[in-house]
C-alpha cells in the first residue's frame, strides 16, 4: 500500500509540474488528457522495481492519465494509447504502452532512452473506450 502512495504521489507531483511548465493536459468534450514526460531517476527505486521500469537519468517515463468528465470528480477511462517520438535529427520511435490500473485511477505508461540535452517531439494519439473521437497531442520535452 505504501508503495501505491509513492507512485501516485509522485505521478500527480510530475504530471503538475509538467502542466504547469508545458500545458500537456488539454479538456475535450467527454474527457481529459494529461501527458507527462520525465526521467525516471527521479522515482523510488521501489517503484521502479514494482513496475519493471530502469531507473536512471538515461531513460524516461512517458505518462498518459484520460479522465473521463461526469458528474462529480472525472475518473479513469480505459483507452488506446499509441504514441510516437522524434528527435531533432528525424530520428523516429514507437512508443510502446501499457496499461497500470489501480483502484477507478488508470494510467498508461512507456519508458524511452534518452541522451543528456536531448530535445523529443512526442505524438501520442488517445482512443477513450467509450468514445468513437480519437484525441491528438504533440508536444516536446529536453531531457
Amino acid at each position: 500500500m505504501k508503495l501505491f502512495r509513492w507512485f501516485f504521489i509522485a505521478l500527480i507531483l510530475m504530471l503538475m509540474s509538467s502542466v504547469s511548465q508545458a500545458d500537456n493536459s488539454k479538456e475535450y468534450a467527454d474527457h481529459i488528457v494529461y501527458i507527462n514526460a520525465f526521467p525516471t531517476d527521479s522515482l523510488p527505486p521501489e517503484m521502479t522495481k514494482k513496475y519493471a521500469l530502469k531507473r536512471s537519468k538515461n531513460y524516461a517515463l512517458v505518462n498518459v492519465s484520460v479522465m473521463e468528465k461526469g458528474t462529480g470528480n472525472p475518473v479513469g477511462a480505459k483507452s488506446q494509447v499509441t504514441g510516437e517520438l522524434k528527435n531533432l535529427m528525424g530520428q523516429s520511435r514507437t512508443l510502446e504502452f501499457r496499461e497500470i490500473k489501480e483502484g477507478q485511477a488508470i494510467y498508461y505508461i512507456a519508458q524511452i532512452g534518452v541522451q543528456s540535452k536531448e530535445t523529443v517531439n512526442f505524438f501520442i494519439t488517445i482512443k477513450p473506450d467509450s468514445n468513437k473521437e480519437k484525441y491528438e497531442m504533440k508536444f516536446a520535452k529536453t531531457f
